[in-house]
């Protein structure tokens, strides 16, 4: 299971410029997984997780399950079959 993370808002309190970069990212880019995230700003995985989920309690981002299939993966041709 891959979850992506989606930016929400942004903290009425004051935060580190880390967690101000991923919030930033996640704004421009829509949607991504940590491990994304952490590629894209050079940051570890475990602490882009760790911060995600200190952003997540404080209602600044918001994470989704990533769909295994989606609307492309459904031709006419597949729905024919069923």
């Amino acid at each position: 299971m891959v979850y992506l993370w989606r930016f929400k808002k942004f903290p009425d309190t004051t935060i580190p410029p880390e967690y101000m970069r991923i919030l930033m990212y996640l704004r421009n880019n829509g949607p991504k997984s940590s491990r994304e995230i952490a590629k894209t700003l050079g940051l570890k995985p475990r602490t882009i997780r760790r911060i995600l989920q200190h952003l997540k309690r404080i209602g600044s981002v918001d994470v989704v399950l990533r769909p295994k299939r989606t609307l492309e993966d459904y031709n006419e041709n597949s729905l024919e079959k069923t």
